[in-house]
């Protein structure tokens, strides 16, 4: 009887694919719990920054510390950039010199000193263990 159970539950195991956990990602530092918060998810292969794999968008409702859930995304390699839409425009607005006004993060809480990340700086690997990480918007 043991041993049967044992095999039921390899075949299982073989047979029915694990559950995916979602990519969750913490947002902290944010000051306006009303704007909502803009994430484009990058592939190597999109132009980082400029057209993202997917989009998403989450709304604080009042929490300085929101988390998005993204179940949808396979596991792999990515690289994610956020921006806040304080004035509902749908674009991160800009300085005439292209310094962000409202606020804004990259994966890897990757610090952008005078131009744009690449997306290397920015890349992590989602996985079964790898599956949450907290971008502090700047």
């Amino acid at each position: 009887m043991k041993s049967l159970l044992i095999i039921s539950h390899l075949v299982l195991n073989f047979i029915l694919p694990a559950k995916q956990e979602p990519l969750a990602i913490t947002f902290t530092n944010v000051r306006n719990t009303r704007a909502p918060l803009v994430v484009g998810v990058f592939r190597k292969s999109d132009p980082f920054t400029k057209v993202p794999f997917k989009n998403y968008k989450l709304e604080p409702n009042g929490g300085s510390s929101p988390t998005l859930f993204i179940d949808d995304l396979p596991y792999g390699e990515y690289a994610v950039a956020v921006f806040q839409d304080e004035n509902g425009d749908g674009k991160l607005n800009t300085n005439i010199v292209g310094i962000p006004k409202e606020p804004y993060c990259f994966s890897n809480n990757y610090r952008p000193r005078v131009k744009s990340p690449k997306y290397d700086q920015c890349k992590f690997s989602y996985s079964q263990k790898n599956n949450h990480m907290y971008l502090q918007l700047l």
